[in-house]
């Protein structure tokens, strides 16, 4: 015989408690307008030229990350950590050094 469970009922079964909680975190949403934000100020006073030509994209890609219409790549994130010591939690969620 196949008995179903719920997680929730496994996870009481299986922890004997009563009082389980499986919160699942709603997917939160990205901002692109927020990353390209911090991105611009860890640019400062270095031009869009400068900076593209360091991380291999062209001038009116990064211009494009900065105003929140493309999400960066790994790579452009990577490469914008370890120019700027800033870790990509921080790009990203702004959260972090």
């Amino acid at each position: 015989m196949f008995l179903a469970y719920s997680i929730t009922e496994y996870a009481k079964c299986a922890y004997n408690s009563q009082e389980v909680s499986l919160a699942i975190p709603s997917k939160s949403k990205v901002n692109l307008v927020a990353i390209g934000s911090r991105i611009k100020k860890l640019r400062g006073a270095m031009l869009q030229e400068e900076l593209a030509t360091y991380l291999d994209v062209s001038q009116g890609h990064l211009s494009k990350i900065e105003r929140g219409k493309i999400a960066p790549s790994f790579a452009v994130l990577i490469l914008l950590s370890d120019r700027f010591h800033k870790s990509i939690d921080w790009i990203l969620r702004g959260e972090g050094n």
